[in-house]
């Protein structure tokens, strides 16, 4: 009999009609089933504890033993960290039980047909209240305590509404509910109701008994109608609660507080052992007994218990608390995600840096390989020794990138890559044809003798370039071929032997063998986006075209440990055409290289790129494409534009980006929707400053704690690593 998962939405985020979404498959009950068309939700509603974090977060992390010291004594103050912070937090699980003649994932297809998000079972299964028990009047006595079961009563009254459930599930006390739901068919319901309104039409009561016959008419009418018109089926549901403690007295006090917690008429059960047992486990329970309702009122008994949500994913790494306190756990290598790719959107001061880098810091401890691009030089991460991090200052003598770098797989790309490059740098004017076709001969000419034979950065410079640029022009037949190469060439000249010669007119000495855990790209002295905006685009484009062909031959090598590629200030990428169309379509196919691509911004408009001579926008398809985003303060300004891209965002949220503090955004996860705000350490705080006081002090805590951690003694005095 398939089990599965059932996740929770929240009812404050999640549209309107979602609750309503799940209808047809309620009354499609009858047609999926093997037997009695019967199903049973099962809820289980528990504290999470700090405890549940650290024991996800072991059980995705790299062995201790397998860790370096410096990245060994950061994972001792996260787990001290979690216990300090993680606060008990009430969950609800859901889990639905049918005997359907679909397996498991035709189920969950099924399901997610109906608005309704399913998983298959973990390791953990279904829990149970208890191993064994004893039976004692209408209490169930085992090792641990005392348990009783309460039921609802066939007949019930009053209205139902979408926070029926929510008042039950948050007890300070475990509770174990099912939820039996009958559904008939077309004819049975017909044929019921036929029966009943017979029986109350010929009723000769009088009285109290004759006005009840009346309402049971016009019950049988409504319904009837309901059916008829509206096109929903007959149900009988039954409610079943259990409920234990450690003694007597206490377990009569949380019956009576479930009690007042349930707007439903409950009754005591005299339920055995194999009684429970059969509730709240995968064996069918053939109970068909239950108070009558419409489709409509079951959605919305059903959708009570599904609206309640609590975060309790614990599988990853802590990312800050929600607004129910609940932690926030993100593994952004989850294999359920659609994709690895995170988006994130933040004025200045807002955090966004911040929270990407303690994420990424964090994502270390899984085994994950990082990637950064710093724009601003403040980015320091040598405290986890020089055995771990790399980092290269670019637009130095001593780290310099060659634009003719081998970044595509098929030359015509990689020619039309360079002569983009170029066209930003001025040496190629934009719609020049014939400039165009002198640079693809000499580029084809460059070029082919050495594809396939080379590494990426083993090829020729701008040089190169001007050098058979000048031949072109002493050999051509035509004037205008030898003035365009000439030109070319002149123009090139910064590029080569003037001022600009450092960062485009010499091989690249970058390192790209990617083989630390931890590299950072310092882009900090390449020319900023008010002097020289273009040449900074160019040297960013090719840095990322470099990193991601160096992923590519990691991959070939065999490697195959996550990778986490952080690339801020993306909307300066985005101003070329074909830079910005290559960036999009790595983002797109990241996840089949185990690539997690994290690109972040101020504002959409920067993000989203100029529109190309389509009148498309290459961010677009990064947005489409990214299973993660995160949006810290915005302008009031930009949320039309949030709206307009973001569409499943509530105008609650919408409205509240202004007025975020520094450190809270809004998380758009595969799975979730929430309000999120950041928790870093102490030890996140200093290490993560840009202030070299804090960078100097996180070399002595670390280093501090690598000497206890090896039997040592503390020292006092200041290491440099």
């Amino acid at each position: 009999m398939p089990v599965v998962q059932l996740v929770p939405f929240d009812l404050q985020t999640s549209p309107p009609g979602r609750i309503m979404a799940q209808v047809g498959f309620w009354a499609s009950l009858p047609r999926i089933v093997r037997g009695l068309p019967v199903a049973r939700l099962l809820m289980v509603a528990d504290n999470l504890r700090p405890e549940d974090v650290l024991d996800g977060f072991r059980r995705v992390a790299v062995p201790e033993e397998e860790l370096p010291a410096g990245v060994m004594a950061y994972r001792v103050q996260y787990e001290d960290f979690i216990r300090q912070a993680v606060q008990e937090t009430r969950y609800m699980r859901l889990y639905l039980v049918v005997d359907t003649t679909l397996d498991e994932e035709g189920l969950i297809r099924l399901l997610g047909t109906y608005g309704i998000r399913a998983l298959p079972l973990d390791e953990r299964g279904i829990p149970m209240p208890f191993s064994a028990g004893d039976a004692a009047w209408d209490r169930v006595v085992t090792d641990g305590g005392v348990w009783a079961m309460i039921r609802s009563r066939l007949t019930q009254s009053g209205a139902l509404h979408p926070r029926v459930l929510h008042r039950l599930f948050a007890l300070e006390f475990p509770v174990w509910a099912a939820l039996q739901i009958r559904t008939f068919s077309n004819q049975e319901a017909l044929g019921l109701l036929r029966r009943k309104g017979i029986s109350a039409q010929y009723s000769k009561a009088q009285g109290e008994a004759a006005e009840e016959a009346q309402i049971v008419r016009q019950s049988v009418r409504d319904i009837r109608y309901e059916l008829n018109r509206v096109g929903t089926a007959l149900h009988t549901v039954r409610l079943y609660v259990l409920v234990g403690a450690y003694d007597e007295s206490t377990l009569g006090e949380r019956l009576a507080i479930v009690r007042g917690a349930l707007p439903l008429d409950m009754e005591p059960w005299e339920a055995s052992p194999d009684d429970i047992r059969r509730v709240f486990s995968a064996d069918p329970l053939l109970e068909t007994d239950g108070s009558p309702l419409t489709t409509t009122g079951l959605v919305i008994l059903t959708g009570s218990a599904l609206s309640y949500r609590r975060r309790t994913e614990t599988r990853g790494v802590l990312l800050g608390t929600d607004t129910y306190q609940a932690p926030v756990v993100i593994n952004v290598f989850d294999d359920r995600s659609p994709s690895y790719n995170m988006v994130v959107l933040g004025q200045t001061g807002a955090g966004k840096t911040f929270a990407v880098l303690l994420l990424m810091l964090r994502h270390l401890l899984l085994g994950v390989r990082l990637i950064i691009i710093d724009p601003q030089g403040n980015i320091d991460l040598s405290f986890l020794g020089a055995e771990i991090c790399h980092k290269s200052v670019i637009g130095t003598s001593a780290a310099s990138i060659n634009i003719l770098d081998i970044v595509h797989d098929e030359i015509g790309n990689q020619v039309e890559s360079v002569c983009s490059m170029l066209t930003m740098l001025g040496v190629l004017k934009a719609g020049d044809n014939l400039g165009r076709a002198v640079l693809d001969e000499v580029l084809m000419d460059i070029y082919e003798p050495l594809w396939g034979r080379v590494a990426g950065t083993e090829v020729p410079t701008l040089e190169a370039v001007q050098r058979r640029l000048e031949g072109v022009a002493s050999r051509a037949v035509l004037p205008a071929v030898r003035d365009t190469a000439m030109s070319l060439a002149t123009t090139l000249s910064p590029y080569t032997r003037g001022s600009r010669a450092v960062l485009f007119g010499r091989p690249t000495t970058v390192d790209f063998s990617l083989r630390h855990p931890v590299t950072v790209y310092d882009v900090s002295r390449l020319p900023q986006q008010e002097q020289g905006g273009n040449l900074r685009a160019a040297q960013l484009a090719i840095l990322v075209a470099d990193v991601n062909q160096a992923i590519r031959q990691l991959r070939k090598a065999g490697d195959r440990a996550p990778i986490l590629f952080f690339v801020d200030e993306m909307g300066i990428l985005m101003r070329d055409a074909v830079i910005a169309s290559y960036i999009s379509a790595e983002y797109k196919t990241a996840r089949a290289r185990l690539v997690g691509m994290i690109v972040a911004d101020q504002d959409l408009h920067s993000l989203l790129g100029p529109a190309d001579e389509r009148g498309l926008h290459h961010g677009v398809p990064i947005l489409a494409n990214a299973a993660f985003s995160l949006i810290f303060r915005q302008k009031g300004s930009e949320k039309g534009r949030i709206r307009e891209f973001f569409p499943d965002l509530p105008d609650v949220f919408v409205e509240r980006l202004p007025v975020l503090t520094q450190g809270t955004c809004v998380a758009q996860l595969p799975d979730d929707l929430l309000l999120v705000n950041v928790r870093p350490s102490m030890l996140d705080r200093i290490v993560l400053s840009s202030r070299l006081q804090d960078r100097e002090q996180a070399r002595r805590i670390i280093h501090r704690m690598v000497d206890e951690l090896s039997g040592g003694f503390p020292v006092e005095q200041e290491v440099v690593v």
